[in-house]
């Protein structure tokens, strides 16, 4: 069985798996702006439950532990930003955004900082439009970047908007590194380590590379590599934890913390019935500093 030829990005899949991880009974956090920012297709699939049924349960069923990394690197990314706001940060930078939530669902973080999504012309215009169509005023402190970011570096987009370089950031890099050559990664953390200022965090979600991965992940990973690469997407790089820290260094950030996802499993799922699907052990995260 095969999904019709639908032009449905990546950004669509990971908004539609926020939405349907809700039918959990102990959901990692509320996301009510899922649906909508799924797209219209995903969103009529959704509203009709034989056909959202056949799409998670049947068609995506094969994928869909890799989902549960969409879930928790936004929880994961969220509790890290919070304790640096309580110390005075004011500015959150999400780069390759997508069909981010983060400003309308954590109304009570965005009564203290600004918020920048930096994102391709297309997506953005995509996402505006569907934020549009739902009647969700856009704040006068959440900032639209459009920028191709395989063209101009994260501090260049952002010297068009209000963003104050002279003032560190949290930089959310999330759902971004697969995508990119460890080269465009290098060059992507380094031009953030020469343009921000220091006390900066950047946060990450990358694949482990197979060696480093838990055995039992290999199908998972090459029906994951499949899907999105027939989707125009290709991913394009993986790491061991040590390899990670090491490009980091080298681009100027030292490393905060850097584990692998399913180190947090016990805090984040908690008993093995909570969530019908584990995380598999072939993600981790990264946060990194510039000094």
């Amino acid at each position: 069985m095969s999904l019709p030829k639908y032009r449905v990005s990546t950004a669509d899949w990971v908004a539609a798996a926020r939405a349907w991880h809700l039918r959990n009974t102990a959901p990692l956090f509320e996301d009510p702006y899922a649906r909508v920012l799924s797209g219209p297709v995903l969103r009529l699939v959704q509203f009709v439950k034989p056909l959202e049924w056949l799409l998670f349960q049947v068609v995506l069923a094969p994928l869909m532990p890799s989902s549960m990394c969409v879930l928790m690197r936004a929880r994961y990314a969220e509790e890290s930003l919070e304790p640096l706001v309580e110390r005075g940060l004011g500015q959150y930078v999400i780069l390759g955004a997508g069909m981010d939530s983060f400003a309308f669902r954590r109304r009570d973080l965005m009564q203290r900082i600004r918020a920048f999504e930096v994102d391709h012309p297309i997506t953005q215009e995509r996402k505006i439009g569907r934020l549009q169509g739902a009647g969700l005023e856009i704040a006068s402190n959440h900032h639209f970047v459009a920028a191709d970011l395989s063209k101009v570096s994260p501090p260049d987009a952002l010297a068009e908007s209000p963003f104050d370089a002279s003032q560190p950031a949290f930089v959310s890099l999330l759902g971004v590194c697969y995508y990119l050559t460890p080269d465009e990664l290098s060059d992507t953390l380094s031009a953030i380590a020469r343009g921000m200022c220091r006390g900066t965090r950047v946060v990450v979600d990358y694949m482990l590379d197979s060696e480093s991965s838990d055995p039992g992940t290999n199908d998972l990973r090459r029906r994951m590599l499949d899907f999105v690469a027939k989707r125009g997407e290709p991913m394009r790089s993986s790491y061991s934890l040590s390899g990670m820290s090491r490009l980091a260094a080298d681009a100027g950030l030292k490393t905060v913390e850097n584990f692998r996802m399913v180190d947090l499993s016990d805090s984040y799922v908690g008993d093995s019935d909570r969530f019908v699907v584990q995380p598999p052990d072939m993600f981790a995260f990264g946060t990194f500093e510039v000094d």
